[in-house]
């Protein structure tokens, strides 16, 4: 959700911002550590990654999700404006910022 924020904001000045799920329960320290088993290869989280910051047929592509290394749908909620305004100003408030009024990919509120 945050992301899809990030490249509508972004969206005049040449940065892009994606989402990505690289692998289900890659094997990184996070996950032995906890005592997950891997299910994704580390190489292919790893390409689907280096995919998204590297691959020229991208240059441009924002406010998109990736499955591994091919475009898909994120969770429906991702999509949904109002949730993504509730969750900002819920982040903004547990971090102790003031929740910024209005967002681009959003209407403007009156009041």
């Amino acid at each position: 959700m945050f992301a899809f924020d990030l490249a509508a904001e972004l969206r005049h000045v040449g940065v892009t911002a994606n989402c990505l799920h690289p692998g289900t329960y890659l094997p990184t320290t996070m996950g032995r550590e906890a005592g997950i088993r891997p299910v994704t290869p580390l190489e292919q989280g790893v390409r689907a990654t280096l995919r998204l910051v590297t691959d020229a047929a991208l240059d441009g592509v924002t406010g998109r999700y990736f499955d591994g290394e091919r475009e898909a749908r994120a969770h429906p909620q991702a999509y949904d404006l109002e949730a993504r305004r509730r969750l900002r100003e819920l982040s903004a408030r547990l971090v102790g910022l003031p929740a910024e009024p209005g967002h681009p990919g959003e209407p403007e509120r009156s009041g």
